[in-house]
């Protein structure tokens, strides 16, 4: 059985509408299909969150994915950022 949180979860995503339960399941099988750990987000962010600080104005109202000290993506859409972001880092690091 799915500790009580899960449960909860489960719950409340059966209670969404169906597009936003769409919305739901496509960002989850986005995150899938990119790789993305939980231990990803447990990362130490304070060279982005610098990154962001200092570029702020330059990039008020969009989107933005930043590796470290280096910009990744920027848009107004989310989804697209993080994909060419995704993108971006797997060309970055592959050889050449």
């Amino acid at each position: 059985m799915a500790p009580p949180d899960v449960e909860r979860i489960i719950e409340e995503l059966r209670r969404l509408a169906p597009d936003e339960n769409r919305r739901v399941r496509e960002s989850l099988d986005r995150e899938d299909r990119l790789g993305v750990q939980p231990t990803d987000r447990s990362i130490d962010l304070s060279r982005e969150l610098r990154w962001i600080e200092k570029h702020r104005s330059e990039y008020a109202g969009q989107w933005v994915a930043v590796r470290s000290d280096r910009l990744l993506s920027s848009g107004p859409d989310g989804p697209t950022v993080y994909e060419a972001a995704a993108l971006a880092t797997t060309a970055h690091s592959s050889p050449g």
